[in-house]
């Protein structure tokens, strides 16, 4: 039986809370001291040093304290890589607010295709153009489904259609290669490797999850492994991506229970129950889990926050596991590195600029031939642009 003392978990960020909610937010001996708070721009990302930023938390049901899921993995290689998995409702505003190379976003990482998990990807792919990735395309990696017509690459090119009229009414300002939506679709069915580049290995795993076609991914770099599972009922493949090493951080979904998911929602306790059980993971299912992959940090994500319900979660996941855990909320940060895994909440600006990056070409502008008819329907401003 846990003798953790759950009054000591930080409340939500909403709620007024400044910290991440864990009672152990380090792990191991940091080399170096962390400030408190992160504070984006002023701490630097070391060399072999990881950072993992919680971009979405949250549910279909995204709101302003949390957004849809998502996570960022800075890779401290010389790159300076980027990786994002998944881009749910609102999570790049979050990615804003760290201030952070907007052309260095170039590579996504879908593990399923529901409409929480996907829809920034067209911001990211035609508002992001108009704010900095002026220089590069956008690359997605995602699963097959059972059919074609479930699979990442029939979604990606229906988006790279949709946003036809945005494309074309940008193009005489950007590079062409900015209008690159290109996507790599592997089978959902096997656990393999998917990406390698820049000292870094990615691996895809199968998850069971609604439909065939949803996975959960292990990044790998400099001996430091981050494991997510994406959406999940508690699954063997997740479990055997990790066997032949340790696992610094494991992020995996965790629902409240099904009475609080009652309460929560105003349903019945059986629809709450079904919800729960046949397509996500409940605390004793995820802290099952994280007893048979024994993570240095582990991390409890895609979960409505509330005060009330915290201290709930831990208390059943605390009847089956005993490590150090985090309720993950929109901008909590985790740095992992050979020595510790430290977990922090970031401290941002609501209305931070755009960092647009170095660009690797200059585009040069092209003006468009003006249609006729827009001769006869503009305003003229001749007049007042003339005034002192």
């Amino acid at each position: 039986m846990s003798t953790e003392d759950l009054s000591a978990l930080p409340v939500p960020e909403f709620a007024g809370g400044r910290g991440a909610i864990t009672t152990t937010p380090v792990v191991g001996e940091p080399r170096r001291e962390y400030a408190e708070a992160f504070v984006p721009g002023e701490e630097e990302l070391e060399d072999g040093e990881l950072r993992v930023t919680v971009l979405g938390s949250g549910n279909p049901w995204v709101t302003r304290a949390q957004a849809s899921g998502s996570i960022l993995v800075e890779v401290g290689n010389p790159e300076r890589d980027l990786f994002v998995l998944d881009l749910g409702t609102g999570s790049l505003a979050n990615f804003a607010s760290l201030k952070l190379p907007v052309n260095k976003l170039d590579k996504v990482f879908i593990t399923h295709l529901h409409a929480d998990h996907t829809p920034d990807l067209i911001t990211l792919f035609g508002s992001y153009r108009k704010s900095g990735r002026v220089d590069r395309g956008v690359r997605v990696w995602g699963p097959s489904g059972s059919e074609p017509r479930f699979g990442t690459e029939h979604f990606v090119n229906a988006i790279r259609e949709a946003c036809n009229w945005d494309s074309e009414s940008t193009r005489s300002i950007h590079a062409e290669e900015s209008f690159e939506l290109a996507v790599s679709e592997f089978d959902y069915a096997q656990t393999q490797v998917v990406y390698v580049a820049g000292e870094v290995t990615i691996t895809a795993f199968p998850v069971v999850h609604a439909l065939s076609g949803a996975v959960g991914y292990r990044i790998d770099f400099a001996g430091l492994t981050v494991v997510h599972s994406g959406d999940t009922r508690p699954g063997w493949p997740l479990v055997r991506a990790c066997e032949d090493g340790s696992v610094d951080l494991l992020i995996h979904e965790c629902f409240p229970p099904a009475e609080v998911i009652a309460a929560g929602m105003g349903m019945p306790i059986e629809r709450a129950t079904v919800i729960l059980n046949q397509a996500h993971t409940s605390p004793r299912g995820a802290g099952k889990v994280f007893g048979l992959v024994r993570p240095r940090m582990a991390g409890l994500w895609h979960t409505q926050l509330a005060p009330a319900s915290t201290p709930l979660i831990f208390e059943d996941l605390r009847k089956v596991y005993e490590g150090p855990v985090v309720q993950l909320q929109d901008l909590t940060v985790f740095n992992v590195t050979t020595e510790a895994v430290v977990a922090r909440q970031a401290q941002v600006e609501s209305q931070p600029r755009p960092v647009p990056g170095k660009p690797r070409t200059e585009p040069t502008a092209r003006p468009p031939a003006q249609p006729e008819w827009w001769a006869d329907a503009l305003i003229p401003l001749d007049d007042v642009l003339a005034l002192p």
